[in-house]
């Protein structure tokens, strides 16, 4: 319906390096949403979700095509947009990306993440582009894991237009608090919707994720949280008008000074 996007975000367990278990059990999963609910417009998945754990040096153009694949398929099957965290080999190196399939074979969105966390830095090719796309009307801009913590993305995106954020992560303890802040700070800053997905439990080397998937209003309360829960997931539906009743009570992107910021922001020392 126009104006009205039903959102999903599974929360699912992956083994460290298993792509073939991930899969069935990615596919289990998107296809219990699609059975158990009715005109879900868009399913979200974790970052590198089915590529958890693999080293970089062995994720070759097979794996790498077989994953593109798999997830053209889980769209086709379920009869549902698919916004997939995954890893992409291209000419330059690794890609991490959020790509969204449509259930006819299309690509409505390819994002590669632009701000690299530690060692991600090391091992993969950084994005340059901000990417949004539309569902119903509802405009959408795409961020992985680190992205959310630099404010200056989602309101790019929030002043072009963007009504709900679409997030896609692999957040680790300690850090849950500041995960819970950036959902809710994203959404209220700018007036738009929230929803992530990220990934739950042990990762290995004693990393445990903070899995707490969520939907922020624009208001920035959470009115969807899947906790620590394994194998589950939320459906919410997305209202534009909530957003722009929002635009017209907390006037913040109205009330921007960019004359003021950006010869401030010029002054630093980019890497």
């Amino acid at each position: 319906m126009e104006g009205q996007l039903k959102v999903s975000a599974v929360q699912v367990t992956v083994v460290q390096n298993d792509i073939e278990a991930n899969m069935a059990n990615v596919e289990k999963m998107a296809m219990t949403v699609a059975e158990n609910e009715k005109d879900v417009d868009l399913i979200l998945f974790h970052e590198a979700c089915l590529e958890s754990g693999t080293p970089l040096q062995e994720f070759d153009q097979e794996q790498s095509d077989k994953v593109h694949e798999f997830w053209k398929s889980i769209a086709a099957k379920t009869g549902t947009n698919i916004l997939a965290g995954r890893l992409e080999r291209k000419e330059d190196g690794v890609h991490n990306k959020a790509t969204v399939y449509a259930p006819d074979g299309r690509i409505l969105a390819d994002y590669s993440k632009i701000h690299l966390f530690n060692s991600e830095r090391d091992t993969l090719v950084p994005g340059k582009d901000l990417v949004m796309f539309e569902l119903n009307g509802i405009k959408i801009g795409i961020m992985i894991c680190a992205d959310f913590g630099f404010p200056e993305l989602s309101r790019a995106y929030a002043v072009n237009g963007c009504h709900m954020l679409a997030v896609t992560s692999s957040w680790a303890y300690p850090d849950d608090d500041l995960w819970v802040i950036c959902n809710q700070a994203r959404s209220s800053e700018n007036g738009i919707y929230c929803v992530s997905c990220d990934r739950v439990g042990p990762a290995g080397n004693g990393c445990i994720k903070v899995g707490r998937s969520m939907v922020c209003n624009p208001d920035g309360l959470i009115i969807a949280n899947l906790w620590e829960k394994t194998d589950t997931y939320y459906v919410q539906t997305i209202y534009k008008e909530e957003v722009e009743k929002r635009h017209k009570t907390m006037k913040w992107l109205e009330w921007l000074r960019p004359d003021l910021y950006t010869d401030w922001l010029k002054t630093y020392k980019w890497e």
